[in-house]
């Protein structure tokens, strides 16, 4: 889960950040912290503009108190502080800036502040707060079985972790293949030259500060550019294929009833697949663009309510081309038909990272300082390890209630089988 989410994050800042002329310097520096994703990292993340009107602009006529609370703690502000081992490996510490409205409104009590820390080993993810006295255990590599399977279509999880390792390095290869070539030339970005960045460690380094800001119509005019790079791309074909084959490998582990085929068969049919999907694709491009030009699509947008978007971007990179630190700064604009005036809101982020190669190490939870669904399902009174005054009590409940569904499920289906069987 971590692995597959991290290269869905990476992707997405890369496709963000890649670029050609100056803020070359970006793409370059996120593409070589790739190969180096051992380092410290601390940062703040907050809400920003009239969310506190966000709820009744949604036409909540009487907003919940607690959600209420909720919003206004997030446009205090979430600290974030923690190390990465590598992408598999990882700790981190969410701590809410100002918890007093949290506190105000029952979500929070005691003596620390509103916090969480979150654990990733491998494939095992350990959440908890202060007030909990176990961590939430999600654990992927249990999940070989693949609810709702029967026998004969379970999957071996170390087969199943196989596949899941080959597909996060197969994405994570494409993303330094593809994006280190990619050349879309963003239309306001500047080398504001070197500066000097004070990392959270007290260290002082020379970076060099590259902004960019991208508007509603450079957000269009970005995704068209990517959408046709990537269909007369070679590097996404193969990509395209090579994780298509070993969907079907998977999928045929996961049911051999259906029967085998060879690698070469797998890849004929993945690449003729592949080959119309891109085809379809480029049609669709080439007609939309005709008719939808980005003028026309802001002006579109503009029709529905979205008046506005304005994203602000810094990076500040050393000279191992690292990227040291990163702010964003995305606000949107938008007024619905019910609403008397224009809303704002956004979303502030902004992150150190450090000890580049040398991340601070920290100890992972024993597996039996955790409780996962499943076990809360076996003794429903575990759920009184996560207090009803923090976090966790939520989540944990909302776990047990969809492994109580599954089972369900699986009973049913057991009982449907047995009515049918012979």
């Amino acid at each position: 889960m971590w692995k597959k989410g991290s290269a869905l994050l990476l992707a997405g800042m890369l496709l963000l950040t890649g670029c050609a002329g100056e803020a070359s310097l970006v793409r370059d520096s996120i593409v070589a912290s790739i190969d180096k994703p051992n380092y410290d990292f601390q940062g703040t993340l907050k809400l920003t503009g009239d969310v506190d009107k966000l709820p009744a602009a949604l036409g909540e006529t009487a907003p919940d108190k607690q959600g209420q609370a909720i919003l206004s703690a997030m446009k205090a502000g979430v600290t974030l502080k923690g190390s990465q081992l590598d992408v598999k490996n990882a700790k981190v510490q969410l701590e809410v800036n100002d918890d007093k409205v949290l506190r105000d409104n029952n979500l929070w009590t005691g003596d620390k502040k509103a916090s969480v820390e979150l654990v990733v080993s491998d494939d095992k993810v350990f959440v908890k707060s202060p007030l909990d006295s176990k961590y939430l255990l999600i654990d992927t590599s249990t999940s070989g079985a693949l609810t709702g399977l029967n026998e004969n279509e379970q999957v071996n999880p170390a087969k199943l972790k196989e596949f899941q390792d080959k597909m996060n390095q197969l994405t994570l290869d494409f993303i330094k293949k593809y994006v280190g070539k990619y050349g879309y030339k963003l239309a306001d970005a500047k080398n504001l030259g070197i500066e000097t960045v004070t990392l959270p460690n007290g260290e002082k380094v020379e970076a060099t500060h590259v902004t960019v800001k991208i508007d509603a119509k450079e957000l269009v005019k970005m995704f068209f550019f990517t959408a046709n790079d990537a269909v007369a791309s070679q590097d996404v074909k193969t990509f395209a294929i090579d994780m298509m084959v070993l969907t079907n490998s998977l999928t045929e582990e996961m049911f051999p009833d259906l029967g085998k085929t060879t690698e070469a068969e797998k890849r004929a049919n993945a690449e003729a697949t592949i080959n119309e999907i891109l085809k379809d694709a480029k049609a669709w491009l080439d007609e939309t663009g005709k008719v939808y030009t980005p003028e026309k699509i802001v002006e579109e947008l503009k029709k529905e309510g979205f008046q506005n978007l304005a994203w602000n971007l810094d990076f500040y990179v050393d000279k191992n081309k690292m990227p040291v630190h990163q702010k964003s700064d995305l606000n949107v604009t938008f007024q619905s038909p019910e609403m008397k005036q224009p809303l704002t809101v956004g979303l502030y982020a902004d992150q150190y990272a450090y000890n580049f190669g040398k991340a601070t190490k920290y100890d992972v939870p024993a597996k039996d300082a955790g409780l996962t669904a499943e076990d809360l399902y076996k003794d429903e009174k575990a759920i009184s390890n996560f207090s009803d005054k923090g976090f966790m009590r939520h989540f944990a409940q909302s776990m047990l209630d969809d492994v109580k569904w599954q089972k369900e499920l699986e009973a049913e289906w057991a009982e449907e089988t047995k009515a049918t069987t012979p």
